[in-house]
Order: structure tokens, then C-alpha cells, then sequence
């Protein structure tokens, strides 16, 4: 440790090195070493950053004390930061507004590191670039919209959003669809991008991209099982199904990675070779990456932005898809909503005073019954209702249980026994990739005693005395795995779930590959992988089981909260368990994931540079 940052540190406990020398390179580049206001500014944005979020919030810290000595009580430790108006002005005399070239940039009450708010400022500035409205024929919109939006189960008076989603996109360069699990989001962009080529009847070039390599295999999936429930019924030219792709990709492997670099290929000087762009999962991906692929898109590209902006935001700084599509959705202008009235037939909701007019929020579940245990929790938990959720959760719904059982152990091995035992019994790796994809044990945390990889470590325990295995051997028949590290070469990605099996005589992998295929790889061509009995709430975005078990750590922790435990419930299509005390629920559910960024601002609210001087 450097001996002058052992020395600061023990008057403000808690400052991380590298805030310190960044916070001491930013006022030496300022010729302002001796401005103490603005060094401890400085590692309060460093320190947000680290958090997720793409700036410093003066009004979260101002006249707040921080890195004191909490256990000592000390008066004389930490930082106390002044109240707004004083501290505003302060960083006014800075000379750091997004004019200068200076390291950081003060803009509006808060405190950017310059590179996140040129993403942000980019971000921004290129969504409004796309969101011009587009001339199309309204009689053919109309037509093919009455097609593939039959009423079905639908009341007369309930408007179906899935068709409003789709009217609202045709006219417009950027849309986006969000919505919660089983809502019918891939169906609807499905049936959104066949209208598009029957309405502009062109040959399109469609490219679809997910955040990961596995959320790019279930687009792929679920857009091709859209494809082929909609095809029977829909007499369509076949240039029309063609230009669907049958495959996903994901954005690094869309923008092309350069190996040791954090550029892509395709950028502001070369461009991608599209014509829509569809962006599944928009909720893990981070305000830098979004920032890249958007500088890559051709200028008279479409895109279409589809996730649920009520899930964990990305893990990296940012959350985008929640800054640009706020719930509840506040209106359409009036323009807009006569417009997506005479298409679909709907009277729309119109704002009262912030108009968005890109995006649709589907709230019909497909998957959940609106008196479903494990859709009425959902609702509750992402509402912060601590009390009615913890009733749901201990009521006596058949969806939706509460394990009483206090010892964690004796819990785990009633699970194992229950849904992984009898795996490696099965007749073939096929079955018994089934049967595993059917349950899944979620865990907050990968460390703790009740974190994945103590999880992962007590369940291959108790699997191998029951099947008289060594307690040292790795590899065994039976055992599930998931792999970490995407290798374009075998075809396998970030998040795939695979499992070793005897295969001609000796140990291979087996991972499920389209329709009924098993594709086999060999152990030693496998890239970085890990035990996977149990799995990170954070890892199974997007993904679906019918059976899901949830274990909550014995004491909160700031990594716990509403859209955690929303989107770990959420993976549950029939049967959710969850073990947790009542404490640590209350915490958690009362706690909302709030990460600080200008982005709604400067999208949608148009706000400029205020002087305080």
C-alpha cells in the first residue's frame, strides 16, 4: 500500500485507493490541490461509479457525512460534504462544464467522470437522431395489423397492447416494447417485424442481438417457435418469413470484437450494414455498450429496444432500458394517440405532461394467472408492498410456498433429493437435460454460506456419497455445468447449461442444441466453466423453469432488493419456494435498485446547463 494513501486513509476509512489517486490526478490536472470540496467530490463520483451508477448526485450526499469512524465514534474522521446551493456553486468556479476538456464535467447537480457523460451525452443525443416519424401506408398497416392481432380471449374493452406495441413501431425509427415474463414480448416483435416488411414491403436487412450468449440462443428460440406457431395461419410471401433471421447474435459479436481492445470494429467510422435492429434483454446491457452500438448504426436504421425495465439493471455502470422507459407508463402525446387509435381501434392513454411516445408497456401475462400466487407476488414485491407480499408468500396458494425449514442444510438435501438425484439415472443425457431444466435453485450471492458456491459445493457433496463417488473427482456422470466464457469455435456461451454424461465409452458434455439435436464436446475443448446446481438470481435473466427455489442470505445486505427478488421470482412459471426469514424479506422488498444518471433528463426533458454564478 502507498505509504501517503496509509496515511490519508486513516482519517477517512472506507475511501478506496484507487478514488484516492484518481481524485488526486483530477485536482493536480486542475491546477486546484489545495480545493478539498472538490478532491472528496471527485471520489464520491469514483465511488458511485463502482455502484452502477453513471454519475455523482449532488443532492444524495450533499450536507451528508461519509468515511468517518463509525466504530470509534470519532469525531474528527470523515467528510462532511456542504449543503446543495454552496456545494453547486463551488463546482461552478471549477471551470468543469461539458464545454471544457477537463477529466470530469458538473452539468445540472451532477458530477460525471468525462467519458460516462459523453456516453450518456452520445446515448442520448443519437436516440433523439432516430426518433423521427417515418411515411408509411395506413391502409396496409391497418390490414396486416387486423391479421396478426385476432381479439382471441381478449374483452372488447381491454386493449390489447401487444398490437398497440406494434402499431406504435411502424412509423417510427426507435421503439421500444417492455414487459414482464410471459407477456408475449418475442411474439409481438415477432409478428411486429412481419408487419414492417408487409407494410414497407422491402427487403429489410434484420439483425437481432442479446446481451449474452445465452439470452442470444432463447431469442433465437423463441423467435423461431414464434415464427412457426404464426406461419399456418398466416398466408405471407416467403420473403416476408425469410428476412426474420433464424438467428441471434450477440452485440459484441454483432459490433466485432477487436482481442485486447475496448473498441469494436464497427463504430462512427464504420458503420453496420442493417436496416432494423432488434435488442432483446435491453436491461443487462450497460450505458457503455449501448453508447458503441448505437454509434454504429447506419443513420436510416430502425431499432427496437424489447426487455422489462422492472428487472436487475446491467451489472456494469448504467441503467439504460429503466431510464428510457419509466413504469408506469406516464401517456402518449395527443398526436400519437389518435394515431394508435385509428390503426389498432384502442383509445390510449395521453400524458399529462411528459409525453414518450417511443414506448409501449405490455402488462397481460400470458404466463402467470392474474390470481396466481406467483403473479400477484410479483406484483406486490416490484410495488414495495412488504406486508401483502409477505402474506402471499405465507398464504396457502398452491404456486407459491414459504419453507419453514430453519435448518439450510436439511433444506438443500430435501431439494437434491427431490429434483437432482434421480438425474443421473436417467435413460439418456436427453431426459435428463429435461428434467434439470425444469428446476432451479437460485441463490442471492455467490459467496456466504448460503451463496452459490457454498450451494454448489454441500449439494455435489451430498449427490456423490449418494452415488459412491469420490469426494476429490471433478467429472462425473450426471454432473451440471455452465459455462462462463464464450468460445465462437464450439459454439457454446456465457450462461450455457450443459451436463457430463458417458458418451461412447467415455465423459463428454452434452449441451441441448436446436429442436431435439445434443451437441457433444469433448472435456478438454470445453472453455472456463463452473458447478451449476444452483445459480445467481443476476445469471437466469431471461431464462424460465417450471420450479423454482429461492435462498435468501440470513442477514441483508446492500445487494439485496425489490428487482432481485422480482426477477428471481419471476423465473418460476408454476411452483416458486423461497426460504427467508421475515426480517430480511421486509428489508429487501422495501429497498429499490435507483441508479443516478441524466439520461431521462436529457431525453426526454431537454434540460440545459444551469449557472449558479
Amino acid at each position: 500500500m502507498h505509504s501517503r494513501y496509509a496515511d490519508f486513509v486513516r482519517g477517512y476509512p472506507g475511501i478506496k485507493e484507487i478514488d484516492y489517486f484518481l481524485a488526486r490526478s483530477v485536482v493536480s490536472a486542475l491546477n486546484r490541490e489545495g480545493d478539498t470540496l472538490l478532491f472528496f467530490s471527485v471520489v464520491a463520483c469514483s465511488e458511485s461509479l463502482r455502484e452502477g451508477h453513471s454519475c455523482l448526485q449532488l443532492n444524495d450526499w450533499a450536507g451528508s457525512r461519509h468515511w468517518y469512524n463509525e466504530a470509534g465514534d470519532d469525531e474528527t474522521s470523515g467528510y462532511t460534504f456542504p449543503e446543495l446551493l454552496a456545494w453547486q456553486q463551488h463546482l461552478c468556479t471549477a471551470s468543469i462544464s461539458p464545454a471544457s476538456a477537463h477529466p470530469i464535467v458538473y452539468e445540472n447537480a451532477r458530477l460525471y467522470l468525462r467519458r460516462y457523460w459523453q456516453f450518456e451525452d452520445e446515448l442520448s443525443n443519437a436516440i433523439k437522431g432516430f426518433s423521427q416519424s417515418l411515411i408509411y401506408d395506413t391502409t396496409k398497416a391497418n390490414a396486416i395489423l387486423s391479421a396478426l392481432f385476432s381479439q382471441g380471449n381478449q374483452k372488447d374493452t381491454e386493449i390489447d397492447w401487444q398490437k398497440v406495441s406494434a402499431a406504435n413501431a411502424i412509423g417510427k425509427q426507435f421503439s421500444i416494447v417492455t414487459g414482464g415474463p410471459g407477456t408475449g414480448k418475442t411474439t409481438t416483435v415477432t409478428k411486429l417485424l412481419i408487419a414492417l416488411c408487409e407494410v414497407y414491403d422491402e427487403p429489410f436487412s434484420i439483425k437481432m442481438v442479446a446481451p449474452t450468449g445465452k439470452a442470444a440462443q432463447r431469442l433465437t428460440e423463441s423467435i423461431a417457435n414464434a415464427k412457426a406457431l404464426l406461419k399456418p395461419d398466416h398466408d405471407l410471401p416467403e420473403s416476408t418469413w425469410s428476412s426474420i433471421p433464424d438467428e441471434a447474435m450477440t452485440i459484441h459479436r454483432l459490433l466485432g470484437v477487436i482481442p485486447h481492445h475496448h473498441q469494436f470494429r464497427f463504430n462512427e467510422s464504420n458503420r453496420l450494414k442493417l436496416d432494423i435492429l432488434l435488442v432483446d434483454e435491453a436491461s443487462m446491457v450497460d450505458l457503455p455498450l449501448m453508447a458503441r452500438l448505437f454509434r454504429a448504426l447506419p443513420d436510416h436504421a430502425r431499432v427496437i429496444l424489447l426487455g422489462d425495465s422492472n428487472q436487475l439493471p446491467s451489472v456494469a455502470a448504467g441503467s439504460v432500458l429503466a431510464d428510457i422507459a419509466p413504469s408506469p407508463h406516464p401517456g402518449y402525446s395527443e398526436r400519437n394517440a389518435e394515431s394508435l387509435e385509428q390503426l389498432t381501434g384502442y383509445p390510449v392513454p395521453v400524458a399529462k405532461s411528459e409525453a414518450i411516445d417511443c414506448l409501449t408497456h405490455l402488462s397481460r401475462s400470458y404466463r402467470f394467472k392474474d390470481s396466481g400466487g406467483i403473479g400477484q407476488l410479483a406484483k406486490s414485491v416490484i410495488g414495495g408492498d412488504v406486508d401483502s407480499s409477505w402474506t402471499l408468500l405465507n398464504g396457502d396458494d398452491s404456486e407459491v410456498r414459504l419453507s419453514q425449514e430453519t435448518n439450510f442444510s436439511c433444506w438443500l438435501r430435501q431439494l437434491t433429493e427431490q429434483f437432482y438425484s434421480n438425474i443421473a439415472q436417467s435413460s439418456d443425457v436427453a431426459v435428463a437435460l429435461e428434467q434439470f431444466s425444469s428446476f432451479r435453485l437460485l441463490a442471492a450471492t455467490r459467496v456466504g454460506d448460503r451463496g452459490v458456491d457454498a450451494i454448489n459445493a454441500e449439494i455435489d457433496r451430498v449427490i456423490k456419497r449418494q452415488l459412491g463417488i469420490p469426494l476429490s473427482k471433478r467429472f462425473y456422470h450426471g454432473c451440471p455445468i455452465m459455462i462462463t466464457q464464450n468460445n465462437y469455435e464450439t459454439g457454446v456461451f456465457n450462461g450455457d447449461i450443459g451436463m457430463i454424461w458417458r458418451h461412447e465409452d467415455r465423459l463428454q458434455a452434452a449441451f441441448p442444441g436446436m429442436g431435439a439435436e445434443i451437441r457433444w464436446l469433448s472435456l478438454s475443448r470445453l472453455p472456463s466453466f463452473e458447478l451449476v446446481y444452483a445459480m445467481t438470481i443476476h445469471k437466469t435473466q431471461g431464462s424460465e423453469f417450471d420450479h423454482v427455489a429461492i435462498a435468501m442470505p440470513h442477514q441483508h445486505l446492500p445487494i439485496l432488493s425489490r428487482e432481485l427478488i422480482y426477477t428471481g421470482l419471476t423465473r418460476a412459471k408454476s411452483a416458486l419456494e423461497i426460504n427467508c426469514q421475515k426480517s430480511v424479506w421486509g428489508k429487501t422488498v422495501k429497498r429499490r435498485v435507483s441508479r443516478n444518471s441524466g439520461l431521462f433528463d436529457k431525453l426526454y426533458r431537454d434540460v440545459v446547463q444551469i449557472s449558479l454564478i
